[in-house]
């Protein structure tokens, strides 16, 4: 569910920008620690994370991003213990809740990850409700719980119409990943919901490419002529590159 940098990690970065002078040293490790989580490099993350839950180990951030780092190297007992850690010290946290239903989910314990979406949803308004609900529905997915996958989603972008750009970039993603079924339910949802883009169009298109129907790939080919004469997608589509 990972977008430029993660929700999560925005989240606790732009927290780290309030707290106070003493906990400086700290933030920026974890700060650092972050930064380097996001682009893989896991060694000085490592070493960052570590010396943040060193000099800071009742606030429950460093326990969170170290959760993740666990996580990262597929270390799920530790993950959970910092994760567990986190939520001791700030169980009503929505960024807490939400990602640790994300990590339950992960292990394939679906229903007491849609406890802790349900439980961030309740405690949320508008933009960060629309986050849980929006995990929830990419759980439903991995559970192959597909109504009820569409229904939060579509709930996700009525609280937060943003949300059908991200929809849109993980249909493509999962599209690029060869998880067609997934893709084409969340290009479904994002049709269903917004007007057509350049970007949903030229998916629409290679997914009737792949299905030998020439008539959808003649007819989307067509409104993404008339809509979005100059986009890259319809450079493509002139060439053939479906």
């Amino acid at each position: 569910m990972g977008k430029g940098f993660p929700v999560w990690l925005v989240l606790l970065l732009s927290a780290c920008g309030t707290s106070s002078q003493n906990n400086e040293l700290a933030l920026t490790r974890l700060q650092l620690g972050l930064e380097y989580l996001a682009r893989d490099r896991l060694e000085p993350a490592r070493r960052n994370l570590e010396q943040a839950v060193r000099l800071i180990p009742d606030d429950y951030r460093s326990h969170l991003a170290m959760a993740r780092y666990q996580q990262r190297l597929g270390h799920q007992d530790m993950a959970r213990r910092h994760y567990q850690r986190a939520l001791r010290l700030a169980g009503d946290n929505r960024d807490v809740i939400n990602n640790y239903g994300a990590f339950l989910c992960g292990l394939g314990q679906y229903d007491a990850a849609q406890l802790q979406f349900s439980k961030a949803a309740d405690s949320s308004e508008n933009h960060n409700r629309a986050d849980a609900i929006e995990n929830a529905g990419y759980c439903y997915i991995r559970a192959g719980e597909k109504h009820k996958a569409e229904a939060a989603l579509a709930e996700a972008t009525r609280n937060d119409a943003q949300k059908g750009k991200v929809l849109l970039a993980e249909a493509e993603r999962r599209f690029g990943n060869n998880e067609r079924d997934a893709s084409r339910l969340l290009l479904d949802i994002y049709q269903r919901n917004f007007a057509a883009s350049a970007e949903s169009l030229w998916l629409e298109i290679r997914f009737a490419a792949q299905a030998e129907h020439p008539e959808v790939v003649r007819l989307a080919g067509e409104q993404l002529a008339r809509n979005f004469p100059q986009s890259i997608q319809y450079l493509h589509f002139l060439a053939n590159e479906y």
